[in-house]
């Protein structure tokens, strides 16, 4: 199953210099965290369109540990609502957000989608790629394409 997620992960957010090298998890919002082949741990935010290096196997455990890093992590009041609306994820499903939802910030249950891991990867990838020089408040316009 991590196959196809860790090729989304290096082809969606190679641009960010990082050579993937393992998915360790995911959670079921579609945060992800990956080692590259220096040994160095990233998390990915899909919400925030942003992956952090971590650092170290202890650095990334210290992250990970922290009080509002598990709640991120865990989610319990966005899976419930999820869960609700959408069902249970299945292998290699997650839930996550629309593209009009994660440039706008708008984490509303309305917005919540349920989608394979790996076509989120690529698709926060994308727009993390496409936003990431545009000033806060910038207007955007969506175009959806094959």
């Amino acid at each position: 199953m991590r196959a196809r997620e860790l090729a989304a992960l290096r082809q969606a957010w190679g641009w960010c210099g990082v050579d993937f090298a393992e998915i360790v998890a995911h959670s079921l919002f579609g945060h992800v965290l990956a080692i590259d082949t220096a040994g160095n741990y990233h998390y990915l935010d899909p919400e925030l369109l942003c992956l952090t290096a971590l650092g170290d196997e202890k650095a990334a455990s210290a992250h990970m540990a922290q009080a509002q890093t598990k709640a991120i992590w865990r989610a319990d009041a966005h899976v419930a609502k999820a869960d609700k609306a959408l069902g249970a994820t299945t292998l290699g499903e997650v839930y996550g957000f629309t593209p009009a939802a994660l440039i706008a910030g708008d984490y509303d249950a309305a917005n919540m989608i349920r989608v394979e891991l790996a076509l989120y990867i690529r698709l926060t990838g994308d727009i993390a790629q496409q936003v990431q020089d545009l000033p806060e408040g910038a207007h955007v316009e969506i175009k959806v394409s094959d």
